[in-house]
């Protein structure tokens, strides 16, 4: 599992939930309404990485922790 910082649009972060491909979200930032996208911080299963790459807004990012 990776941990991966990325934004991504409330429909598609909806999907990525209800695919199992987030195991954990630890940070969620509203970017607010108009912009409909959120700031999220996820630990991530690694055969769904591609997925989380195809519906993020931006790249990911590898989060270290320490």
């Amino acid at each position: 599992m990776k941990t991966l910082l990325f934004t991504i649009s409330h429909a598609n972060l909806e999907a990525l939930m209800a695919q199992g491909c987030l195991v954990r979200i630890l940070e969620l930032e509203d970017l607010g309404h108009e912009r409909d996208h959120y700031v999220i911080t996820a630990l991530v299963r690694d055969r769904h990485l591609d997925e989380v790459i195809q519906r993020s807004a931006d790249r990911p990012r590898w989060v270290t922790w320490g």
